[in-house]
């Protein structure tokens, strides 16, 4: 009787572990892409994600809380094609939290996620990480847009794709400064009572928060009278539900360097509070002329040692850069870099999902720019391309979310 019911017991937890499984099938990428190398489609250094991953199976289980991503990188993110990819395949399982942090790109005369919208009634002073010379600092989307003028407002909405069902939020998170006493008039569609956004003095907080009556797709914000500037760095669109929330922050041009200097990006960051981070960089170090190893593993390290202070909870996911041309030819420098990276993260056991690898490595761009996968510059990808990335970064890390859940057998039910 006793040995039926271990049995019977043991039959059960095998059965819960396949509910909570995330189903992966990297078969159809290979098919219909054999440049593609998905049997390397795995993250390294995998269990040092357990932490974010046993956040992830609790979220599933319970149905309770919220698990944070924040995806931190470079061009190859700001549009959001690949991270995109990443963020329907967690919340489509795990249940969805929100957008997650935006920006007015548009007012910084830059490129946006193509579900953002954003237009002001004036011109505004801006910056981004990648031009530290800047006297504006820069906070935690890696951008800032600057005001001095009353009455200049912000429109910013989500684009709906209603294949995915009405995208909404509750909750906004302003991350903003103004001058003492000044602030914003906000009306959020559909409510019909607006909210006062103002930092009053003495008031420290990282971010100022506006819980809505109901949900919302868009928002308008005004200036109130008053002197003195006023300084944007970006909103995180929230849902109070159980879910993940998927942040991205990507800046046109940046490197890790140019991160590591940025203080106001570093004092907000932890406000996202992230259980995840994952950090794509290293295609702009790569346009130098040569490799400097020393400087690059400085840069690097230093970069990874500030996200631990951020946030000392958080698992830190590492990708490298796929391959590029510099002029004619594949980049050289790019691969150098992508070695010394991957070295690095296996002397520090850090988790690394190696996309380099995975594309096939030195002279793989050929291939992708044959399909059409890749832009004009060979140094971009299609929006194809970047969402071919994305699946393959979402089905590693959900091999290894489902690699841990089966690991961890009959514990679930002590």
């Amino acid at each position: 009787m006793i040995k039926y019911l271990l049995t019977l017991t043991l039959l059960v937890s095998l059965l819960a572990a396949r509910s909570q499984t995330i189903p992966v099938n990297d078969n159809a990428s290979t098919a219909r892409y054999p440049f593609i190398n998905t049997i390397f489609n795995r993250v390294l250094n995998n269990t040092a994600l357990d932490s974010f991953y046993q956040k992830l199976y609790r979220l599933k289980s319970s149905g309770t809380g919220t698990v944070s991503v924040v995806h931190i990188g470079d061009s190859h993110i700001q549009a959001d094609f690949l991270s995109n990819e990443v963020r329907d395949g967690f919340q489509d399982f795990f249940g969805n939290a929100g957008r997650g942090l935006v920006f007015p790109y548009q007012l910084a005369q830059s490129n946006a996620p193509g579900d953002i919208i954003s237009s002001s009634n004036t011109r505004w002073l801006y910056n981004r990480v990648a031009h530290p010379e800047l006297n504006q600092p820069v906070g935690v989307s890696g951008f800032a847009i600057r005001t001095n003028n009353n009455g200049a407002n912000i429109n910013l909405s989500i684009r709906q794709d209603f294949t995915r069902g009405y995208q909404s939020f509750n909750r906004l998170k302003f991350f903003l400064d103004s001058t003492s006493g000044t602030g914003w008039m906000l009306d959020a569609e559909p409510n019909d009572a607006p909210y006062m956004v103002r930092r009053e003095e003495g008031d420290t907080s990282l971010y100022l928060q506006v819980d809505l009556s109901k949900p919302s797709s868009g928002f308008s914000m005004v200036a109130l009278p008053g002197s003195g500037l006023r300084d944007f760095y970006g909103v995180s669109l929230e849902k109070d539900v159980p879910g993940l929330i998927y942040h991205t922050i990507g800046v046109n041009g940046a490197r890790y360097d140019q991160y590591n200097i940025a203080n106001l990006f570093w004092k907000q960051l932890p406000a996202l509070k992230a259980d995840l981070y994952i950090v794509s960089l290293g295609t702009n170090e790569a346009q130098r002329a040569v490799f400097a190893e020393a400087a690059f593993l400085r840069e690097f390290n230093l970069f990874i040692s500030r996200l631990r202070q951020a946030s000392p909870q958080a698992a830190i996911l590492v990708t490298t850069a796929p391959d590029s041309y510099k002029g004619r030819y594949s980049n050289k420098v790019l691969k150098e870099l992508n070695t010394s990276l991957t070295k690095e993260a296996n002397r520090i056991y850090l988790p690394l999902w190696d996309l380099y690898k995975i594309t096939n490595g030195f002279g793989s761009a050929y291939s992708w720019a044959r399909r059409g996968l890749m832009s004009r510059d060979r140094i971009h990808f299609t929006a194809e391309g970047y969402r071919l990335q994305g699946q393959l970064l979402f089905n590693a890390l959900a091999k290894g979310y489902n690699d841990y859940v089966e690991s961890i057998g009959p514990k679930r039910l002590n």
